[in-house]
């Protein structure tokens, strides 16, 4: 079974660019280049599109609070 991976950095209510979050998170390359923490939506509208190592990481919150890595 692969080792499970929580983000540890704190996170606001809010993305980078104003979304609320819910329950899913990106942390992602945008397409002007520098990283952000996105909701889906702001992922669509900023995202570089892809996932994966060096690209972007997609994180589903937990009952418990945390945030666990589930692709990318």
């Amino acid at each position: 079974m692969p080792k499970q991976v929580y983000w540890l950095s704190p996170l606001n209510d809010f993305d980078d660019f104003g979304d609320r979050f819910a329950d899913t998170m990106i942390d992602g390359q945008t397409k002007m280049g520098p990283w952000a923490n996105m909701t889906p939506k702001s992922w669509a509208m900023h995202g570089a599109g892809r996932l994966g190592n060096g690209l972007g990481q997609l994180y589903r919150k937990q009952t418990d609070g945390r945030w666990l890595k589930i692709k990318g």
